[in-house]
């Protein structure tokens, strides 16, 4: 009976845990839950939500909590940032944005450029490459100095 005690003990401490870091980050404005995001009222489902646990559980389990809950509830909540700095921060990026966009659009106008100019100089170099097997197999074989000329032939000029 002792193991199941001690598991029970052990669930509520992990469950105390969560709500306790659930609150911290409600009192602070930073919530993790996305439904939290733009905005929220501290509540006991808020903050249920916020840990992952019952509002049941907070009820039944979990009393002093609501107690803190209360104690925050007449404090206003501070959010990081007001929808006036996140909108300016978020025109600073998106300013920083196309400026990468200009950079890259040049960046691949250059590399573009210097891609066709490789193209045509290797396609330069095989024309001439062909031309010269071309005079190459065309040329007469080389004939041995030491080879003398009969009478009957006539000296090729």
């Amino acid at each position: 009976m002792t193991a199941k005690a001690n598991h029970h003990d052990q669930r509520l401490q992990k469950t105390q845990a969560r709500l306790n870091d659930a609150l911290d980050r409600l009192r602070k404005g930073c919530p993790d839950h996305p439904l939290h995001q733009r905005g929220y009222t501290l509540s006991v489902a808020t903050l249920a939500r916020e840990a992952g646990v019952a509002r049941n559980t907070i009820y039944t389990s979990h009393r002093h909590t609501l107690d803190d809950l209360q104690m925050m509830v007449g404090d206003p909540v501070k959010p990081t940032a007001s929808r006036r700095d996140r909108l300016v921060e978020l025109q600073e990026l998106i300013e920083t944005m196309k400026q990468e966009e200009r950079r890259l659009v040049s960046e691949n106008a250059l590399l573009l450029q210097r891609a066709l100019a490789s193209e045509a100089d290797a396609d330069r170099h095989r024309r001439h490459n062909a031309k010269l097997i071309a005079e190459r197999n065309i040329a007469p074989h080389a004939v041995p100095a030491n080879r003398t000329v009969s009478p009957d032939e006539e000296p090729k000029n």
